[in-house]
């Protein structure tokens, strides 16, 4: 990437982006090329540190959610959720922020009693919270009820299908 598009996606000034790049480029973190006027910028990814602690700590990370899904679904006793998904500012670069919710759909069967459902998955909430340190916000829906609002063009389902993760189960269009 250029100097330009990685200080765009991290929300900093090109200007001391370039210098950090620099920078870390002289300690070998970075490679550096340039290819006409532009100069692209790339992990080294034979670099100890890289090697050894930023490469892991990237795919410990990428395991995160799948450790969320774990944990919500751990305590469940009856039959799993047709579908996990994850949307709102925690996947939306933007507007995330440290302290911000894990906006979670679960669609169920429509055979599954709402109530004791999320009985269940509220013993694991305080836990998810420690863990994690961000608070879990499920709007849990049967599924019949999630295709009637579908049909109707509703707006949070419509916004959750432009934008959102699949945690679990069926993807959106699938269910």
């Amino acid at each position: 990437m250029s100097g330009r598009e990685i200080a765009r996606a991290v929300g900093i000034s090109h200007v001391n982006c370039n210098r950090s790049l620099q920078e870390l480029s002289q300690h070998g973190l970075v490679k550096m090329r340039k290819v006409g006027r532009s100069i692209l910028y790339s992990l080294n990814k034979e670099h100890i540190l890289v090697d050894e602690i930023l490469g892991p700590l990237f795919n410990k990370e990428k395991k995160l959610f799948l450790s969320l899904t774990n944990a919500i679904l751990a305590p469940l006793s009856g039959p799993k959720p047709i579908s996990m998904i994850l949307y709102g500012s925690q996947i939306d670069e933007k507007r995330v922020r440290p302290d911000s919710d894990f906006d979670i759909l679960c669609i169920i069967p429509d055979r599954t009693n709402v109530k004791k459902f999320k009985g269940e998955i509220s013993r694991s909430e305080a836990q998810i919270e420690r863990k994690f340190g961000n608070r879990l916000s499920l709007l849990v829906m049967k599924r019949s009820e999630f295709l009637k609002r579908k049909k109707r063009g509703d707006p949070l389902l419509f916004d959750i299908e432009k934008q959102h993760s699949l945690l679990f189960g069926k993807h959106f269009r699938e269910i």
